[in-house]
């Protein structure tokens, strides 16, 4: 009765908060107040996939649920990504039988780094894939130390049967798999996790660069906290490390990517596929998928002909016109340097005369804060290229904005000031060259598509 129940008010309050426009997290919090352990009660296919780290989770839990249904497989994942305890009960519950049977091939969850292991608690996954970890909402995460502890709670909290995805370019994921912290829970004597570990990452031959942002988080061992060497740099703190005092380095991958000039990702000398607006995100996000399919038992060349040239449907890069004039909207998580870095280097890349727009008009959709100090750990000096002809620095923090750019080497005559956002076409329109990128977050999409409408 219990399940049955439950089942039957995740359905109905799940259904009325889709015709009224409401979040899908409420029909699970309403359940687990009332049957708190009802999660225990279902019956899970036995493939259950958990996607978490600072970058990336919403996009790679997408491309795994599409792997899996072009073989064959029935899925259910959170597309609509509430990723916390509340909506994966949402999920579950809504396409569970009223006697609790979740009919589903295969399921895939989205997890917030933070309520992972309150998850992992109620829903043990089968395979965890842990994409990176990096800083990330400052007045929620802290530093990517803090993370990594609770994604190290997360993983104790699952059997030894779970098998890890992680991420060989990122010493701190490697540290999760080799900690030398001595913590009790499902690990080894040694302090080291006790689960099988599929590793990926990019070949070096991809293109390496001494770039490490505004600041080098990956210059200090996780582990023992001595000083590390790099032999190259990928990405931030992404790349090939070595701690010559407890030995934390970079693992050999199992599953490794190579970027190519015509922005295609080859696996092996024989398996290739095409991607939609290439990046180093992208590459990592593919690269992760592919070896999440290949620890579920789906080939790799079954999984990259599957994302062979996907365009993704999560709306995490938009197209944009203006008259005559194209462009694209690269969202990207505020307070998240990473993001930010990734998709300025990416307009840079494309070496088009363009115009950039950067809005930051609310920092969060989920709690306030005015706390910019974000700003400067963001590399906004790569825009100093020939190519950007102007930049509009956007929103109610523009005035912060405009302190940050002023310290950088961008020539000051190509910035723009646009605070009162109901002016920002007429002033795009007036003032700038050439394609438009945009750059912001999901708390401000709809703001900045609004002076697109209509076009």
């Amino acid at each position: 009765m219990k399940v049955f129940l439950s089942v039957f008010i995740c359905k109905i309050l799940y259904f009325i908060g889709k015709r009224v426009g409401r979040g899908s997290s409420l029909p699970g919090k309403v359940v687990l107040k009332i049957f708190p352990d009802v999660l225990r009660h279902l019956s899970l296919p036995e493939i259950i996939i958990a996607v978490t780290g600072s970058n990336g989770k919403t996009t790679t839990t997408e491309m795994i649920a599409h792997v899996f249904i072009e073989n064959g497989m029935s899925v259910g994942w959170n597309h609509e990504g509430s990723n916390q305890t509340e909506g994966i009960a949402t999920l579950l519950l809504r396409i569970a039988s009223f006697n609790g049977k979740v009919k589903r091939d295969a399921i895939v969850m989205e997890c917030d780094e933070r309520y992972a292991k309150k998850i992992f608690e109620k829903v043990q996954p089968t395979v965890l894939l842990v994409t990176n970890l990096c800083r990330d909402q400052l007045t929620r995460n802290g530093h990517p130390e803090f993370i990594e502890d609770c994604i190290r709670a997360s993983i104790i909290a699952t059997n030894k049967d779970t098998k890890l995805v992680l991420n060989a370019d990122d010493p701190y994921v490697s540290a999760l798999a080799n900690n030398g912290s001595g913590k009790t829970g499902n690990e080894t004597g040694d302090g080291s996790l006790s689960h099988d570990v599929l590793w990926f990452g990019i070949n070096s031959a991809s293109g390496t660069t001494n770039r490490k942002g505004m600041y080098d988080d990956g210059a200090f061992c996780p582990v023992c906290k001595d000083r590390m060497t790099y032999e190259y740099h990928i990405a931030g703190h992404y790349g090939s490390y070595n701690c010559a005092t407890c030995g934390l380095k970079r693992n050999d991958p199992d599953i490794e990517a190579t970027t190519q000039e015509d922005g295609s990702l080859e696996f092996g000398r024989d398996i290739k596929m095409q991607v939609k607006l290439p990046s180093i995100t992208s590459a990592y996000n593919f690269c992760s998928a592919v070896a999440v399919a290949e620890a579920a038992g789906i080939s790799i060349s079954d999984a990259v002909k599957a994302l062979d040239g996907y365009e993704l449907t999560s709306g995490r890069i938009i197209k944009l016109a203006l008259g005559e004039r194209k462009g694209l909207l690269l969202l990207s998580k505020h307070e998240n340097t990473f993001a930010y870095d990734a998709s300025l280097s990416w307009i840079v890349s494309q070496k088009k005369t363009c115009s950039v727009i950067v809005l930051v008009d609310a920092i969060s959709r989920k709690y306030f804060t005015s706390e910019t100090s974000w700003f400067w750990d963001i590399d906004f000096g790569v825009l100093a290229d020939d190519n950007i002809k102007n930049i509009v620095l956007a929103g109610r923090y523009v005035n912060e904005l405009a302190m940050r750019f002023a310290m950088s080497d961008i020539d000051k005559t190509k910035i723009g000031y646009v605070a009162d956002l109901s002016g920002l076409r007429e002033y795009i329109e007036k003032n700038t060259l050439g394609d438009i990128y945009a750059v912001t977050c999901f708390s401000d999409k709809a703001k900045l598509l609004k002076a697109f409408e209509g076009v």
